[in-house]
């Protein structure tokens, strides 16, 4: 029986009916989000999925390592089920729960804060939160500190990394105050790789309570800006293959439709890196993208893409 609290439901085992549920079922089980507790004698490792309900990998991947987290110290928070069953990032007229880490009077921002306070007094050794992006990236880690230990678990999911500075209430950014902190954007939902590279990851973590810092050298990006798109914007889909490469100058971003590029203190920046040519938005000058979604209901719910300079990581 789960206890509940503040509108956070924590559990103390993990049904195995439940994990038998794909993320679209689960609304029929879980009445909402839901903390499970599966600690033991030592330091848990917490583990968020589904704070966007379409991005399923995290929770497929917590399907496959049941056993390991039944003999493993762990937190486990799942978290947008509603959204899940809508196969949606987020249902219309509520907010973004990975937008709410920071404070709010909502109630996805009253469970955040539970979640985040919980773990804190739980001693979490490592905070990992499994994403998937909606366009075509490589798998790709994101932090919001870049000490040695943090960039050493980022390091051994992937060789790329983004020091995020914005948006404002991401869980990372809350629990990296109190813990090691990683999200980790493990590829597409629709690719079945994606959920692979979920589970060898947490897996690695689940069984090792130390990272060794042995994995391939790590290229870091800090974001310098955030594109988003009115509602008229016709995206371009192929600048997807941009994704952590470089863009030349004059790369198209959109074909129509006004584009705006905001910095972490939310001036506007978008004279600084966007020009408009004949109706269409293109870079003023060569540059890293990530994230650039092809879906333009996602880019209108969130963003179309992140700028990037890299920045250099102490051996």
């Amino acid at each position: 029986m789960a206890a509940l609290i503040n509108g956070l439901r924590i559990a103390k085992a993990l049904p195995e009916d439940l994990t038998r549920l794909p993320a679209a079922k689960l609304g029929t089980a879980l009445p909402g989000p839901t903390l499970f507790d599966l600690r033991k004698d030592a330091a848990p490792l917490f583990i968020s999925v589904l704070l966007h309900g379409n991005e399923i990998s995290g929770w497929n991947a917590v399907r496959q390592l049941v056993p390991l987290l039944r003999e493993a110290s762990a937190l486990l928070f799942v978290g947008n089920v509603a959204a899940a069953a809508a196969g949606v990032r987020t249902l219309s007229g509520h907010v973004d729960f990975n937008r709410v880490w920071d404070g709010g009077d909502t109630p996805e921002a009253a469970i955040a804060d539970e979640v985040a306070h919980y773990a804190e007094a739980a001693n979490t050794r490592l905070a990992i939160d499994v994403h998937n992006n909606t366009g075509r990236n490589p798998p790709y880690s994101v932090v919001a500190r870049d000490d040695a230990k943090t960039l050493a678990v980022a390091r051994a999911f992937s060789p790329r990394a983004l020091l995020a500075t914005q948006p404002n209430g991401v869980q990372t950014q809350r629990f990296a105050r109190f813990c090691t902190a990683v999200t980790v954007e493990v590829g597409t939902p629709d690719d079945a790789e994606s959920t692979q590279r979920a589970a060898a990851f947490l897996r690695l973590l689940l069984t090792n309570t130390c990272v060794h810092d042995d994995s391939p050298p790590l290229a870091l990006y800090e974001t310098t800006a955030r594109v988003t798109v009115d509602d008229d914007a016709h995206i371009h889909p192929d600048t997807q293959r941009f994704n952590f490469q470089t863009a030349p100058a004059g790369t198209i971003l959109a074909c129509a439709g006004t584009l705006t590029a905001q910095a972490a203190d939310g001036s506007d920046v978008s004279a600084e890196h966007l020009l408009r040519k004949r109706g269409a938005t293109v870079l003023k000058r060569t540059t890293t993208l990530a994230m650039y979604t092809g879906d333009l209901a996602a880019a209108r719910q969130d963003c179309l893409c992140y700028l990037l300079e890299p920045r250099s990581v102490d051996a």
